[in-house]
Order: C-alpha cells, then sequence, then structure tokens
C-alpha cells in the first residue's frame, strides 16, 4: 500500500510538471544521389540527398540497402543547400521500389562500398570528408556550454600506429580526438556521450575529419547530423567495421598501460600542461 501511494505521488508531480508523457517519434536518414543514365551528354555531377524517414516500417528498415537502386514515392522537399536535398516522408505513405538488379546496367557507376580507417591512414582521408572508424574510448570529456550548444569531446585509439617510449609525442600520434555538438533543450546539460563508454571498443560512423592538431599531435573530426556509432558487441558480423573493431578489441585486451598512458596524455592536454 506504502509503494502505491508513493507510485500515485510520482505520477502526479511528473503530471503537474509536464512530464507525464514522453512522445517519441522514431525517424531513420537514408542519404541518396541521383542517377546518370549511360550515354547522357550531361556531365553534371549527380545532386544528393538527405532522407528522413518518419515512423519507417519494419519492411523499410530491413530492406533498404546501400548500393541498391530505388525508386520512391511519396518524399516532401524541405529545402537544399548548394548540392544536398533535404526531403521527409512518411514510413507507411513512403513508397521504396526495389529496381531490378538488371536495371542497374543501364547507370553510370555511381556507389563505392564503406570502408573503414584506421589512424594509420587517416591523412589519406581528404579534409571535410566523411569515414568511418572502428577505435577504443580513451577518455569521454566533460560536457560544456557554449551560446545555445553543449559541446564534449571524445578522444579514442585504435593500436594501429603502435607505440612510442617517448610519450607518444611523434608526429604521427595514435589519438583521434572528436567534438560532438547538440542544441541545449529546455536547460538540460546532459552528457552526449556516455562517460561509460571509456575503455569500450566503438564504432563510429560518419564522422567528419577537420584540420589536425599540430600543436598536441592530435587527429581531429566531428560529428554531424549523419554521424552515429555502435559499440562493437552490437556490431553485425557483416558490418564493415567489424574486423576492424574485433582487431582493436584484441590489441585492448594486451595494450591495458598503452592506454593508461594515453589517457594521462589526454588529461594534460585538457589541464594545457
Amino acid at each position: 500500500m506504502r509503494q502505491s501511494e508513493i507510485h500515485k505521488k510520482i505520477e502526479k508531480a511528473l503530471e503537474d510538471a509536464g512530464l507525464g508523457a514522453r512522445e517519441v517519434t522514431p525517424f531513420m536518414r537514408v542519404r541518396v544521389v541521383g542517377l546518370t543514365s549511360k550515354g547522357s551528354t550531361k556531365r553534371v555531377r549527380p545532386k544528393e540527398g538527405l532522407v528522413t524517414i518518419w515512423n519507417p516500417t519494419e519492411k523499410q528498415k530491413q530492406d533498404l540497402v546501400e548500393g541498391q537502386i530505388y525508386c520512391v514515392r511519396g518524399l516532401m522537399p524541405l529545402h537544399s543547400v548548394s548540392d544536398v536535398i533535404y526531403l521527409q516522408g512518411r514510413g507507411s505513405s513512403t513508397l521504396w521500389e526495389l529496381l531490378a538488379p538488371k536495371e542497374h546496367e543501364k547507370f553510370e557507376h555511381f556507389f563505392t562500398p564503406r570502408k573503414p580507417v584506421s589512424l594509420s591512414n587517416l591523412g589519406d582521408v581528404p579534409l571535410a570528408s566523411e569515414f568511418d572508424i572502428a577505435a577504443v574510448v580513451v577518455h569521454v570529456g566533460e560536457v560544456c556550454l557554449s551560446g545555445r550548444q553543449k559541446k564534449q569531446w571524445v578522444f579514442m585509439t585504435d593500436g594501429s600506429c603502435g607505440s612510442s617510449d617517448s610519450g607518444f609525442e611523434g608526429p604521427y600520434s595514435c589519438l583521434l580526438a572528436v567534438n560532438f555538438c547538440g542544441p541545449i533543450l529546455n536547460n538540460d546539460s546532459s552528457s552526449l556521450i556516455s562517460h561509460n563508454l571509456s575503455g569500450t571498443v566503438v564504432g563510429f560512423f560518419n564522422l567528419v575529419k577537420r584540420a589536425r592538431d599540430q600543436m598536441n599531435h592530435l587527429w581531429v573530426a566531428e560529428a554531424s547530423e549523419n554521424s552515429s556509432y555502435s559499440v562493437y558487441s552490437s556490431l553485425s558480423t557483416t558490418s564493415h567495421l567489424y574486423k576492424t573493431g574485433d582487431c582493436a578489441q584484441k590489441w585492448t585486451k594486451i595494450s591495458c598501460s598503452t592506454i593508461q598512458k594515453l589517457r594521462e596524455r589526454v588529461l594534460c592536454i585538457i589541464q594545457g600542461h
């Protein structure tokens, strides 16, 4: 009876605070590109689009595969920024019809499969380009508030650069710093990335490469609205990051002292030493 009474008081308090119900609308984003027919005289770069599907159906979650061609119906254009068109649609009212494989031959090549990037070859990735990486999280920084935005830095490594007895201060540092940003809603200053991820191997998708921090010898990237992440244990064995994630996981188990030195170095950078 006591528990029931407390439960009712909590429900009433939440309702009085306007928190009685929380409505969450699931969505997924699909990056698309226009097609160019073979033999076309036009040599204009195909338009890219970012489609937001609200309340996606189970069929769409399972059937939408990278590298396939679809005829899409029921999309609504929102706006266009440079070469990217933003569109949206409702899952039940948006139809994605898969084109037969033989029809692919009618169009110019448009798809390059994803490939994982390691810190040892991150220098080959052009600035402002997106990349995917599997790495162990060395340190998750505190949330910083800036205007209407909150920011949080996450530092990671993957063991691909080897180690150095000189404290990892060489020109090819084995640390990547990623800046995560998000809007402040209702004075919420909670973390964007959980501190519990520290020491965990995580697969990061669609990070954007930024200019290297020459002073601290760090690779730098930032997360965009297209970015996402998944812990190694949740990665599908068919994921292009699974094999590199497995290597990072094995390296982590035998490199505790190296990771601790990197963590200490990160703390020194944060503290300005």
